[in-house]
């Protein structure tokens, strides 16, 4: 069904990258795909992680989805597309251009050999560099070539693909990366892939599959030196793109994942999609003075791919379009000041310092009539957020002594229902789970209940725009639980702090959170609320 559109001047052409290609037969396939897979819909839904049966929910695709909702188009004009040699057909600025990098590696249309990333990378920035010489200038387009910029979006190893082209300037002679506005990646293995344990054992590294080594990545990635300080590739310099316009969406549905027979979620563990683990799918920037800042992210409870895949999911689709499209952004961190303990042996081993315990921390937040989640982190799906109690007291005054961003959230005034409302909300579920204590390393927990919760609440926010300067109300749903009326819920003030220089619409706003359970919690979530364009 038709929604309302965005702001016009918030469309740009998009290119999407797929991901990785095992063997010949797969590069084939995805060959023959015009669309490489962004065409392809589900109408499963997989609710919870149980052998019980999927839920049927029609989920049509992005590229549907994007011509529906936005007007977008494909660039593919009889029977040639960018591609082609001699493509001359002017690019609208609402279109869908594929990066077909694996046609040269084919047996249909190439020699079968399949070249290396740095191709890949070489080869984005020309089909950047083209586009630029084809978009529309008028009315239906840009002002003039000069505004053109476009957003990257990318399955697995097509982030790699797009971070190499925007990290590494050998690849890039022309300077194509200053006309890439946002990154959206789909379970992309930011800091590679683990296999039992190891980065790539060398047994597998056949089939390219070395790409996803770390020391490889250093090297095609400019990171070399990164690397070597932080045994991580997981960085984003902010020359190359700002991490404030890098959205990762990472998957937590390891069980679904069938590739291999599903050896490859047997050996890739726990805590992944089944085959990138979840901690290696998260992305950060930072500058030249070594500050760092975490890239926007959410979880689904979705598979690397198949038909519970992450690229065709009603949530991955919801993340999208926001990112790209979205009126409003909320980055979401739990604040901890600090978490006391009753008095006893737990509290003794505490105050001589070798008590140990990681706090796992759920999270799920929606939006206000729609049917979905933006965000799943839940601790059976091995997605929660942890801090650990020796983080806390390493911190000693310092206040808050832990701090830990939950997810990003994406609203639109197009996506309301009414839009005439002048508000938006979401709702946030937060629980923080009573841990595992170890005292010496041995374990301490006795009399505890599995399951059980330090704290569990859902806190709704309302925020209106139209006012300057903006305002916020939230309530907790235990004020009024279900539906906001009846009984009418007690809406409390939320205080908005400005941040940054005056006009710029951001705002800083905090909401107490604390437990009366013996295991006492002392934080706040806080809430980075700003315009986004």
């Amino acid at each position: 069904m038709p929604q309302a559109q965005a702001n016009p001047d918030s469309y740009h052409p998009i290119i999407y990258i797929r991901g990785f290609a095992m063997n010949q037969s797969d590069i084939d396939q995805t060959t023959a795909d015009p669309f490489c897979g962004f065409n392809v819909g589900s109408t499963v839904f997989r609710a919870r992680p149980s052998p019980s049966p999927p839920a049927r929910f029609v989920f049509e695709s992005p590229v549907m989805r994007l011509v529906s909702d936005h007007g977008y188009a494909n660039v593919i004009t009889q029977g040639t597309d960018l591609t082609t040699p001699g493509f001359s057909t002017p690019i609208p600025r609402r279109s869908v251009v594929v990066h077909h990098y694996y046609d040269q590696a084919s047996a249909l249309l190439g020699d079968g050999e399949v070249p290396p990333i740095d191709k890949f990378a070489k080869d984005l920035a020309s089909l950047i560099e083209r586009m630029h010489a084809l978009v529309v200038i008028g009315p239906e387009g840009y002002r003039s070539r000069d505004e053109f910029c476009c957003y990257l979006v990318a399955h697995s190893m097509g982030g790699l693909v797009a971070r190499a082209f925007l990290q590494n300037r050998a690849f890039d002679p022309n300077d194509m990366y200053t006309k890439v506005l946002k990154l959206f990646t789909y379970a992309t293995p930011h800091n590679g892939i683990d296999v039992l344990g190891m980065n790539v054992p060398s047994f597998l590294r056949t089939h390219e599959i070395d790409t996803f080594s770390r020391d490889t990545m250093s090297k095609y990635l400019n990171l070399t030196q990164r690397y070597k300080a932080t045994k991580s590739v997981a960085w984003m310099p902010k020359d190359c793109l700002a991490a404030d316009r890098i959205f990762t969406f990472i998957g937590t549905n390891r069980q679904d994942y069938e590739i291999a027979f599903g050896l490859s979620r047997t050996f890739v563990g726990k805590g992944s999609d089944g085959l990138v683990k979840i901690q290696n799918a998260d992305l950060a920037g930072f500058d030249n003075a070594g500050v760092v800042e975490p890239c926007a992210k959410a979880f689904a409870f979705r598979s690397h791919s198949g038909f519970f895949g992450i690229v065709n999911s009603e949530e991955g689709y919801q993340n999208l379009q926001r990112f790209l499209f979205g009126t409003y952004r909320v980055d979401v961190w739990l604040d901890v000041n600090d978490v006391r303990l009753p008095p006893g042996a737990l509290a003794d081993a505490d105050e001589k310092g070798t008590l140990d315990a990681s706090y796992p921390v759920e999270v799920l937040i929606s939006l206000r009539n729609k049917p979905w989640y933006l965000t799943r982190r839940v601790a059976v799906e091995d997605s929660a957020a942890v801090f650990e109690h020796k983080a806390l007291r390493q911190a000693g005054e310092r206040r808050p002594a832990v701090q830990k961003l939950l997810s990003t959230v994406f609203m639109a005034d197009w996506g309301k229902r009414n839009l005439r409302d002048p508000t938006v909300a979401y709702r946030l579920q937060l629980s923080v789970l009573m841990p595992d204590f170890q005292v010496d390393g041995a374990d301490a927990s006795e009399g505890q209940y599995e399951g059980s919760k330090i704290f569990s609440g859902a806190v709704i926010t309302v925020l209106t725009t139209d006012t300057v300067p903006w305002t916020a109300k939230y309530y907790w749903e235990s004020d009024a639980p279900g539906s906001p009326a009846p009984p009418v819920p007690v809406q409390r003030d939320l205080a908005l702090t400005p941040v940054g220089p005056p006009g710029s619409r951001k705002f800083s706003a905090t909401v107490r959170v604390s437990s009366r359970h013996p295991v006492n919690l002392d934080a706040q979530l806080r809430f980075e609320i700003s315009a986004w364009k």
